[in-house]
């Protein structure tokens, strides 16, 4: 896919470059700073023909839950199960890379050598930058090697003069890219951020170019070029593209948008659990804290330590319990612990095999109920939803059936009456009846678990044994449920006796998401690029040496060229270590100058002394010898 930085197309922006800045040269990223925000897209989204789509990338692997594996996530799980876990517009992750030294660029293998010239570029054999890759839901950070030959333009606009720090800034937006995404330039002098360019404006994919002058302008030290990008058809970035795993060129054509975040691992905690335990004693609660495993809460915040105020116990894991002392995860709650609105009060505050099967059985239920209204001809109505959910709950957990016959009938006029009052408030909130009565089935779960608690004493199972609704106290066995599945073979959906909280793997999960790209970067001068105007055609490929020499600051290698084809000039160490490559690309016949700073490809003023340079052709290569003095 189109991801992030890899983006293939070429678009006009519809702004000339005739008037773009004149910043000829080579030049070494020496510094940058690189943040992606990720949120959470919706899946269902308008084509370019206006009507609503949601892809088959989508469709088959993008979820805003959390799917998980017990005993663990794989082949060999007894069930997965998935937990909601984001809604639209979240932000799923912030990835925030500083690296001001060269020497950290090239220590992470970042390096990128570009020769800017009037409103074109062209990245140089050799460069890398970095970028993320999404494969089988897992979302890695990858530096692959880079080459492009790209349009800029600063849309026409005259530039800021900074004349006290000699700097000349411009709109900078990229017209045509192999690598890069497209952005507009905006007028640096007149246009306000965050209400000409920038997010929320019409011009949300912007860029800008600062270039860096001597004290009296007659050379460019070096770049500053950022740019902001989100996914979508004006950047080109995050699109269904060939390559794409579930490719449409029907989804193509429409512009639709298919980028996602995976990974298996969901933050998480060792100190929550302990702490919420310490925490509810106070009020008279009881929490059972595991020993069975590790008490590792997914989603945990952590603790605050009480010297520092920093905070501790957070990583990353994908193995945890799904604990919600606060019922922000199941039930709606009002993120105040113990306040008695938590789905899971009734299970210790763990999601349990009896959570897990009264969540399936209100599913299985709603499910039944409205397909047999189809089948009738009608629509399902709140009574016969209610009294499939009371059957199905009562069948789920394996209740005897002189308790379904004694409770039954008080079940259903129950869950009746509250689905009626939630879904009346909800639609004098707006939503419509179908929207209302979803909304009002998702919060039946902590309704289902009061009820069974409320009736504890009566609860048996078909064999009498009592049922204890809160199985906080211990883990879901996988031996006990092996042997359980075993023995009732044909019945999966019974309640397994003993219950049990769930200690749960995260599988891969794929979110739907949009990803925005915030870069600022910074470039050294190398050298400037010129052709000599004699109107002498070269008729071979010779080494004119450089002048002057000594030197200092700057020095011009001069050579002619007879062939067009890639041409790299490269400075050397007289120990034969490489210092800078000041120019690579592709030249036609000519005489050129290639210019040296002294500097090398860390941006740095290199000592005194000899160093040699080479002038490197496809087919010949020439050397010389240039003294630096400072």
């Amino acid at each position: 896919m189109k991801n992030l930085l890899t983006v293939f197309l070429s678009i006009s922006l519809g702004a000339g470059i005739v008037s773009a800045q004149d910043i000829s040269g080579n030049y070494q990223l020496d510094s940058l700073a690189v943040k992606y925000v990720v949120v959470v897209r919706d899946m269902v989204q308008t084509g370019s023909d206006g009507n609503q789509y949601t892809t088959a990338r989508d469709s088959a692997v993008s979820s805003y839950g959390l799917r998980f594996g017990w005993p663990n996530a794989s082949d060999t799980s007894h069930f997965d199960y998935e937990l909601p876990a984001f809604s639209v517009g979240d932000t799923i992750t912030v990835i925030d890379v500083h690296l001001p030294y060269a020497i950290m660029l090239t220590g992470g293998g970042i390096s990128m050598n570009t020769d800017f010239t009037d409103g074109a570029y062209t990245i140089n054999e050799g460069s890398t930058y970095p970028t993320t890759q999404t494969v089988d839901c897992i979302t890695a950070a990858v530096i692959p090697a880079i080459q492009d030959n790209g349009v800029w333009t600063d849309g026409g606009y005259d530039p800021l003069i900074d004349e006290t720090n000699h700097r000349i800034t411009s709109g900078w937006g990229i017209i045509t890219s192999a690598v890069f995404a497209s952005f507009q330039a905006p007028d640096m002098v007149n246009h306000v951020y965050g209400t000409d360019y920038g997010v929320g404006t019409p011009m949300e994919n912007w860029g800008y170019i600062r270039t860096n002058y001597n004290d009296d302008w007659s050379q460019p030290l070096g770049l500053n070029i950022g740019w902001e990008a989100h996914d979508g058809t004006e950047s080109g970035l995050g699109l269904v593209s060939p390559g794409d795993e579930y490719y449409d060129a029907d989804e193509e054509a429409l512009g639709l948008v298919n980028n996602m975040f995976g990974g298996n691992a969901a933050p998480g905690d060792s100190v929550s659990i302990g702490w919420t335990a310490a925490l509810a004693a106070t009020y008279g609660i009881t929490i059972n804290v595991p020993t069975e495993n590790p008490p590792y809460m997914l989603g945990g915040p952590g603790g605050v330590n009480p010297v520092t105020g920093d905070t501790i116990g957070t990583f990353n894991t994908n193995w945890g319990y799904v604990f919600d002392p606060t019922g922000d995860l199941l039930g709606g709650g009002d993120g105040v612990p113990f306040s008695g609105d938590e789905a899971l009060q009734f299970t210790g505050y763990y999601a349990t095999w009896h959570v897990l099967m009264t969540i399936n059985a209100i599913q299985d239920g709603t499910i039944a109920a409205m397909t047999a209204a189809a089948m009738a001809g009608q629509a399902a109505t709140l009574d016969s939803i209610a009294a499939y959910v009371i059957a199905e709950v009562m069948w789920q957990w394996d209740v005897a059936d002189a308790v379904q016959e004694a409770l039954n009938a008080t079940a259903s006029a129950a869950l009746t009456a509250q689905l009626t009052e939630w879904v009346t408030a909800y639609m004098t909130a707006g939503m419509d009846q179908n929207s209302a009565t979803a909304a009002a089935l998702e919060a039946a779960l902590p309704w289902a678990l009061g009820f069974l608690s409320q009736y504890q004493t009566q609860l048996v199972d078909s064999e009498g044994n009592a049922i204890i609704v809160d199985d906080s106290d211990h883990d879901l066995d996988p031996d006990d449920y092996e042997e359980w599945t075993d023995y009732y073979d044909e019945y999966m959906g019974f309640t397994y006796p003993n219950g049990g909280r769930l200690f749960v793997q995260l599988y891969a999960n794929c979110v739907p998401a949009k990803w925005s790209q915030y870069i600022d970067s910074h470039w050294d001068y190398t050298g400037a690029l010129s052709v000599d105007t004699d109107g002498v055609v070269a008729d071979k490929f010779e080494l004119k040496g450089n002048f002057p020499n000594p030197f200092n600051p700057i020095t011009r290698i001069r050579f002619s060229n007879d062939k067009t084809g890639n041409v790299k000039v490269i400075v050397y160490a007289i120990t034969g270590e490489r210092v800078a490559t000041i120019h690579n690309s592709q030249l036609s016949p000519g005489t050129y100058d290639v210019t040296w700073n002294g500097k090398n490809s860390q941006g740095k003023v290199v000592p005194s002394g000899m160093y040699l340079y080479e002038v490197r052709s496809e087919q010949i290569s020439l050397q010389g010898k240039m003294l630096f003095l400072k």
